[in-house]
């Protein structure tokens, strides 16, 4: 018996399966619900989704929403020959390993090959094991690692002085130093 097919079409104006999938995608990787279910409420993850260069896909098995991809072109404008990022991808765990995640890459492939891009670019948590040797076996190799911070932390260690808290954080440090330091007992 053969596999059951995967249907992958791009997401028009009704966001609401790739919301869907994309809630469940967020709380599996450990997101609180309630920060999700405010970015969807409050209007940013339609308003990412739209965004020029941005294209999104669902997936289905028999009907039922099972997967999505979020593609954008050439986000950084550096590559001398156009480019499609895979920003997200993401399979439901009971529909893994039916080729949900493959039929997805070939809808981004043919994307691509419509768009002139000669290069597909996967940005992949270097903490997922299963997607990077998923990605791997397709051919996909390790050009960079990205590196992410939040700016706050960036801000902190650039300039802790200039850093909301910087200053507090230098009382601290020194506070605790001379706690720590012993004068020799004169004897």
């Amino acid at each position: 018996m053969g596999r059951r097919p995967v249907d992958v079409r791009p997401v028009g104006d009704d966001l609401t399966d790739v919301t869907a999938l994309w809630l469940e995608s967020r709380v599996g990787q450990g997101a609180s619900r309630e920060a999700c279910a405010r970015t969807i409420s409050d209007g940013r993850l339609a308003a990412a989704l739209r965004r020029p260069g941005v294209v999104a896909s669902v997936a289905r098995l028999e009907g039922a929403p099972v997967g999505f991809v979020v593609t954008t072109d050439n986000p950084f404008g550096l590559s001398p020959t156009p480019e499609v990022t895979i920003e997200q991808l993401y399979v439901c765990p009971d529909a893994r390993r039916l080729g949900v995640a493959k039929a997805l890459l070939a809808s981004v492939l043919t994307g691509a090959e419509r768009g002139g891009c000669e290069t597909v670019v996967s940005n992949v948590p270097t903490t997922s094991r299963e997607a990077n040797r998923f990605f791997a076996r397709l051919g996909f190799g390790s050009v960079v690692t990205r590196r992410v911070v939040p700016t706050r932390t960036l801000r902190r260690r650039l300039a802790p002085e200039t850093a909301p808290t910087g200053l507090e954080l230098d009382r601290r440090r020194r506070s605790l130093r001379r706690r720590a330091f012993v004068p020799p007992f004169p004897g």
